[in-house]
């Protein structure tokens, strides 16, 4: 079996060749093509991939004058491959030896058209002020940092470039719709590197909560995949609760006791470990305040709650 590996980058020359490398070195008993398609890089990330490819055979680049978007590159990689099983991973991810073979072990019936792997944080102890992905079971993201599909699966079908951020979820839900099933494969694992951030950049990234509501209107099914079909997680609810408990409060002191759900699973999902925990309590606060304003403001764009 040949499966092609598509990874889409741009100005990402200090995480590109740990990538490669990882998908080089994979132990699969079939054949990996290699697709990385550089989306208008203005670092050395052209540099890199041609000490690379000169180095390393059975890489496949392809390059992109103009900036076409995560969508555009991952569709000009999928021109490009030619494998029964098309693999997606970012640049900024370092696959585990078997993370092919148990990717390829997840289409274990001919009616498997997605199969989605693990991704967690390449540090054990990311900082505070950081971003990284996590996928530690079917969510309905169908994250390209760890997914896979069946070629046929894919027939007539491309990422959709006017969407952004969430174009991933969109492709992975309209094979889902016509009637292809998915499966999570714990065992394929993909590192997801650790970014820092600005504190400015981390305390608006959940802006990017808004696009839930996007999600759940144009695929109702998407809701199954929230806590009680509505909230993003548990900790979205507790928070949401722990306000409520502070505007009741006023009137009545027993409401306090409302934010205490909303402590228990912070110290349990974020903890409080480090230095200076009462910043840190803060600072995820007010995180939670952004992602909750995001998600009002979305829910009444798109017509559809999702807190």
């Amino acid at each position: 079996m040949l499966v092609s590996v598509i990874v889409p980058t741009r100005n990402h020359d200090a995480t590109l060749e740990a990538t490669i490398d990882a998908v080089l070195a994979q132990e699969f008993a079939g054949e990996i093509e290699l697709v990385v398609v550089d989306d208008g890089s203005t670092d050395g990330t052209g540099q890199v991939l041609e000490r690379l490819s000169a180095s390393r055979p059975g890489i496949v680049v392809l390059r992109s004058i103009t900036r076409r978007g995560a969508a555009g590159a991952r569709n000009l990689g999928l021109e490009c491959a030619k494998g029964e099983v098309v693999a997606f991973t970012d640049s900024d991810c370092v696959p585990d030896r078997l993370w092919v073979a148990s990717l390829v072990r997840g289409f274990d019936s001919a009616r498997v058209g997605i199969v989605q792997g693990r991704t967690v944080a390449a540090l054990e102890r990311p900082p505070l002020f950081s971003h990284y992905i996590e996928t530690a079971q079917l969510d309905g993201s169908y994250s390209t940092s760890n997914v896979a599909y069946r070629r046929q699966a894919l027939a007539g079908k491309r990422f959709d470039d006017r969407i952004v951020y969430w174009e991933d979820v969109d492709l992975g839900w309209r094979v889902v719709a016509d009637g292809w099933e998915s499966r999570f494969a714990e065992d394929a694992l993909v590192r997801h590197q650790v970014m820092r951030l600005s504190p400015w950049r981390w305390l608006l990234w959940p802006r990017k909560f808004g696009y839930f509501p996007a999600k759940a209107a144009r695929y109702p099914g998407f809701r199954r995949h929230l806590f009680l079909r509505l909230w993003v997680s548990p900790i979205h609810l507790w928070f949401d609760v722990a306000l409520a408990g502070v505007a009741l409060g006023l009137l009545n002191r027993w409401a306090f006791l409302l934010m205490i759900p909303y402590l228990v699973e912070f110290t349990r999902t974020r903890g409080l470990g480090g230095r200076f925990p009462p910043a840190k309590v803060a600072a995820h606060v007010a995180w939670d305040a952004v992602a909750l304003g995001s998600l009002v403001a979305a829910s009444a764009r798109y017509r559809a709650l999702v807190l």
